[in-house]
């Protein structure tokens, strides 16, 4: 059923991984630490499973079909290079906010759910898990949160880009105590029915609702003098938008236009 499986820690530096698996493509009752390698992954279930923390500092990693992208009690970015599709959430940290991962339904209902810590639902629930997104390069597409904690999200460092959701109960970002963003660069797009933006960012943010767009409509962000700063083509539909990068200034007025519509922002 898994591609890969350790009942304990399990540490990959290097290889070359191709993986079509009905449950987990790489799973651990403990720890996943990701130090390099090439992974193309497909899963019934979740791309990387840990029930307690999952770590990518370096390597490439393609997940063309999953559940859920990259899942643990604490998930750490610190690098390398991801992409991936996912039916639910692309980052889930202790279950999610929406309490969707270890226990929650999966793809197709196969397996009826993971859960942390060796089976034990309980555990899940006591532990507010984080995603901690400091380096590396993220592209998400995701039919349901974006980036789901059932902690806390900070962002400090490297590229994360968003795409999704599309469905009325799911956001681009969803936690239960607080997303912070002190660096790097975060575009979301996605619904706009349970939007969620940064409770704490010490760098600038625009967040904007605008006229729905069909999915592949282009998304750019100048600034008054029309220099570019953002340029994306998001795969989903989106309505809402959530950017944040080091080229913002606080109280600025840009342009932010999707498709044939222009709207003036103001970062925050």
């Amino acid at each position: 059923m898994k591609g890969i499986k350790a009942a304990g820690n399990l540490i990959i530096k290097g290889g070359t991984f191709t993986i079509d698996s009905a449950d987990d493509s790489v799973h651990s009752n403990s720890s996943i630490t990701i130090e390099g390698g090439i992974f193309d992954l497909a899963s019934g279930d979740d791309g990387f499973h840990a029930d307690e923390s999952l770590s990518v500092s370096s390597g490439t990693i393609l997940i063309t079909d999953c559940y859920e992208g990259l899942e643990g009690l604490n998930v750490n970015i610190s690098g390398g290079t991801i992409n991936l599709t996912a039916e639910d959430d692309g980052l889930n940290a202790a279950g999610g906010n929406d309490q969707s991962g270890f226990g929650g339904p999966r793809k197709n209902d196969r397996f009826g759910g993971g859960s942390f810590v060796n089976g034990s639902p309980e555990s899940s629930s006591s532990a507010a898990g984080n995603i901690i997104i400091s380096g590396g390069c993220l592209n998400i597409t995701a039919s349901g949160d974006g980036l789901d904690s059932n902690g806390s999200l900070i962002i400090s460092g490297g590229e994360t880009i968003v795409c999704g959701p599309t469905t009325g109960d799911t956001s681009i970002l969803d936690y239960e105590i607080s997303g912070t963003i002190t660096g790097g660069t975060f575009i979301g797009t996605g619904s706009s029915h349970m939007f969620q933006s940064f409770s704490d960012f010490q760098q600038s943010i625009i967040t904007a609702g605008i006229s729905s767009q069909s999915d592949k409509t282009g998304l750019t962000l100048s600034d008054k003098k029309g220099n570019s700063i953002i340029n994306v083509s998001p795969a989903l539909p989106y309505e809402a938008v959530v950017i944040s990068c080091p080229e913002l200034k606080k109280g600025e007025t840009y342009i932010l236009t999707a498709g044939n519509n222009t709207y003036e922002v103001q970062a925050e």
